[in-house]
C-alpha cells in the first residue's frame, strides 16, 4: 500500500516513471496528468490521491490520447497466480481481487508497484460504510444490494482462506497485506469493484493503469476505451497464434471445441476459467512425453508464472526482480518489459476522444450508462440529474398487483409465465435503448443494475430473473409495462397467450414497441389521447387495458415511494469529511430516486384518469 507520508506529487512522479517503463504512452501535448488538491469535482471523486486528467488544449473528436499495452494490465491471466486459478477453477472478480492482493503483498518487487502505489487504500463504496452511515441508505436500492453483498463477499473470503491454507508458501502476509484479515480483503475488493475494466475474452475484467485516472461523468464523457475483445482465449493474442491454425481434416471430428477456442465464445464474462476442461489432452489413451517428464519431477509446489507467461520456479521471496520492479527476471540480461513484437501480438487499449473537450477542463471517461444507485454501489459516488436513473420494484409487489386487480389465480399464472420466459426480458434502460439506436450498440456490458460485488462470477449460472423498475424520467420499464398488459388482459386473451409460447413470442415485442412509442410521445409533450392514438395505430392494445396498466403503474410507484421514505434520516449533516461525502451521496441518490417515482405517479395518475 502507498506510504501515508508520500505526497501526491511524489506518487505521481513514480506513476509517470512506471508508465514510461511499461510503454504506457499518452499525448503530452494534448493532456496532462496532474496532482490536484481537491478530492471531489462536481459530483465525481477525483481519482487516486487527487490525480486527474486535464486538457492542455481543445480536444477534437476521434483524437487518440492514450495507448495502454495489454501487457501492462493486471488480470487473472497475467497474474503470477494464473496456474493456481486454473487448478482451483477460480475466475472473475474474486480471482482478480486475489491477483491484486498478491501484487500488493510483493511491495516494491511487484512489476506493477509503480501503478499500485498510486492507488488509495480503499474505495469508499457503501459495502465499506459503517452501520450508522448505511442507515442513510434505508429504503433505497443500494441499501438492499449492500445487505446481499455482505453475504457474497464473506463467501468469497472463505474461498480465499482455503487457498491460503493450501498454498502457504505463496500467500505470505507482508507489505500491509494480511491474507487472514477480512478487512484487508474488503479494501482490495472495493478497488477491484470501482476500477476494473473489461479488456478482452482472455483477460476478462482487469485493472487498467492510466484508464482508471479518468473520472466518470454521466452523459458527458469525453473519452472511451477502444480494444479488440475477440482474441485467442488461450494466449490472448490478437493477430494470429498457433491456436488459430486451421484444423487438419483428420482432427475435425469431435475435437472442434479443443482447437477452436479463438473462433467463437458465447460468454466473455467467464474470465479465463470456464474452458478449463476443454484444454485437456488432445489424444486419447495416454500422456505425452512432456507430461510424463513433468510428473516424474514430483513438483509439489505450484509453478507460478510471470506476467509475460514465463514460469517462476522459485518461491515468491526468492524471485529475481530488477531494481525498478518493472518485471520478474531470471538474470540480469533479461528484458525489463515485453518486446515490441510481443506488445503488437497482445494488443493495446486505446483511449480516444468521442466528445470534444475545452482546454483547461477535466477530461472524463464513462464507466457505462448507469443510474445513481449503480454508480454509488460500485464506485462510491452518484450524479445529479442522471438520465439513466431507475428505481427497482419488488417482483412480489408486481405479482400482488395482479392478485388485487384480477385474482390470486392470475398472479400464480403470471409468476409461472415469468419463470418460464425470463429470457425474453431484455434488461435495458430506455435511455440506453435510445443511445444504442442512435450510435450503434457496441457495449460489452450486459449486467443488470443490481450486480453483486465480490461475486465469484467465473462459473456459468442460470439467467437471473428480470428486474422491474420505474425509469427516469418517470416511466415503467418496457418489461414491466408489457408484463402488466399481459397480466391485466381479459381471460380469453390471457389464456391464449399463456398456453402458447409462440403466441407470446409474437406479441411480446409488439406490446413493447407500443409502450416505447407511447412513452416517447408523452416525453415529447403529446397529450395522453394523442400518444395513445399514434402508438396504437395498429390497434394492438385496448384503451381500457392501457388505462389499467397506467393505474397499476401509479400504485406501484406510490408503494415504492413509501418504502423509500422521506429524508428525515439525513437531518444532521456530518462535519467529518468522509462521513459528509457519504451523507451527500446518500442524499443525492435518495433525491434522484424520489424524483423518478414522483414524476411517474403524477404522469400515470393523469393518464389513467384519461383512459379509464
Amino acid at each position: 500500500m502507498p506510504e501515508a507520508a508520500r505526497s501526491c506529487a511524489e506518487t505521481l512522479s513514480v506513476l509517470l516513471e512506471w508508465f514510461e517503463t511499461n510503454k504506457v504512452t499518452y499525448n503530452e501535448e494534448a493532456i496532462e496528468v496532474v496532482a490536484q488538491q481537491q478530492t471531489r469535482r462536481r459530483s465525481n471523486i477525483v481519482s487516486a490521491n487527487g490525480i486527474g486528467i486535464v486538457a492542455k488544449r481543445d480536444l477534437i473528436d476521434e483524437e487518440p490520447l492514450v495507448v495502454i499495452p495489454k501487457s501492462a494490465v493486471i488480470s487473472t491471466a497475467s497474474s503470477a497466480l494464473a496456474n493456481i486459478f486454473e487448478d482451483e477453477e477460480l475466475g472473475g472478480s474474486l480471482a482478480l481481487c486475489i491477483a491484486v492482493m498478491y501484487e500488493l503483498a510483493q511491495g516494491i518487487e511487484s512489476p506493477w508497484y509503480g501503478y499500485l502505489q498510486s492507488l488509495p487504500k480503499r474505495a469508499d463504496i457503501p459495502l465499506l460504510w459503517d452501520i450508522d452511515s448505511r442507515k442513510w441508505l434505508a429504503g433505497t436500492d443500494v441499501g438492499k444490494w449492500v445487505e446481499r453483498d455482505e453475504q457474497s463477499v464473506r463467501e468469497d473470503f472463505k474461498v480465499l482462506q482455503k487457498l491460503v491454507v493450501d498454498y502457504p508458501a505463496v500467500f505470505v502476509s507482508q507489505n500491509g497485506i494480511d491474507w487472514n484479515h477480512f478487512g484487508c480483503f474488503l479494501d482490495v475488493a472495493s478497488l477491484v469493484s470501482s476500477r476494473a475494466f473489461m479488456v478482452d475474452e482472455f483477460r476478462g475484467n482487469s485493472m487498467v493503469p492510466f484508464a482508471d485516472i479518468f473520472n466518470h461523468l454521466t452523459a458527458g464523457a469525453n473519452v472511451h476505451i477502444e480494444s479488440e475483445e475477440n482474441v485467442c482465449v488461450l494466449c490472448g493474442n490478437e493477430y494470429g497464434c498457433e491456436h488459430m491454425e486451421p484444423l487438419d481434416d483428420s482432427d475435425s471430428d469431435g475435437d472442434d471445441e479443443r482447437h477452436g477456442g479463438c473462433e467463437s465464445h458465447s460468454d466473455c464474462e467467464g474470465h479465463g476459467q470456464s474452458d478449463a476442461d476443454s484444454w485437456a489432452d488432445e489424444e486419447e489413451g495416454g500422456e505425452t512425453e512432456d507430461e510424463e517428464e513433468e510428473e516424474s519431477d514430483g513438483e509439489e509446489i505450484p509453478i507460478l508464472i510471470d506476467y509475460s507467461g514465463n514460469p517462476i520456479l522459485a518461491a515468491p521471496d526468492k524471485m529475481d526482480i530488477d531494481d525498478t520492479g518493472s518485471a520478474y527476471k531470471e538474470d540480469e540480461n533479461d528484458e525489463a518489459s515485453l518486446t515490441d513484437e510481443e506488445d503488437l501480438m497482445s494488443g493495446t487499449l486505446d483511449m480516444v476522444v468521442y466528445q470534444t473537450c475545452k482546454a483547461g477542463s477535466e477530461v472524463f471517461n464513462t464507466y457505462g450508462d448507469h443510474g445513481s444507485a449503480y454508480l454509488l454501489h460500485r464506485y462510491g459516488f452518484c450524479d445529479k440529474d442522471n438520465i439513466f436513473d431507475s428505481v427497482a420494484l419488488d417482483t412480489d409487489d408486481v405479482m400482488q398487483a395482479f392478485s388485487v386487480a384480477v385474482s390470486e389465480k392470475r398472479a400464480e399464472d403470471m409468476a409461472l409465465l415469468l419463470s418460464q420466459s425470463a429470457g425474453m426480458f431484455e434488461q435495458r434502460h430506455r435511455a440506453q435503448q435510445e443511445s444504442s439506436e442512435n450510435e450503434g450498440d457496441d457495449s460489452d456490458e450486459d449486467e443488470s443494475e443490481d450486480e453483486e460485488i465480490g461475486l465469484e462470477d467465473g462459473v456459468e449460472t442460470e439467467a437471473k430473473p428480470p428486474v422491474f423498475s420505474i425509469d427516469a424520467p418517470g416511466h415503467p420499464d418496457l418489461n414491466l409495462a408489457t408484463l402488466l398488459v399481459l397480466g391485466l388482459a381479459e381471460d380469453s386473451v390471457f389464456t391464449q397467450i399463456a398456453e402458447s409460447p409462440s403466441v407470446l413470442r409474437h406479441f411480446f415485442p409488439i406490446i413493447r414497441r407500443f409502450w416505447a412509442a407511447f412513452q416517447d410521445k408523452l416525453d415529447a409533450g403529446a397529450s395522453v389521447s394523442a400518444a395513445m392514438r399514434v402508438a396504437n395505430k395498429d390497434k394492438v392494445v385496448k384503451q381500457s387495458t392501457v388505462g389499467m396498466v397506467c393505474r397499476a403503474t401509479q400504485l406501484l410507484a406510490e408503494k415504492r415511494l413509501a418504502q423509500l421514505g422521506d429524508n428525515s434520516l439525513l437531518k444532521n449533516k456530518p462535519t467529518d469529511p468522509t462521513l459528509r461525502a457519504r451523507w451527500e451521496s446518500a442524499k443525492q441518490m435518495r433525491t434522484n430516486e424520489a424524483a423518478v417515482l414522483q414524476q411517474c405517479i403524477k404522469r400515470y395518475k393523469k393518464a389513467a384518469s384519461k383512459l379509464l
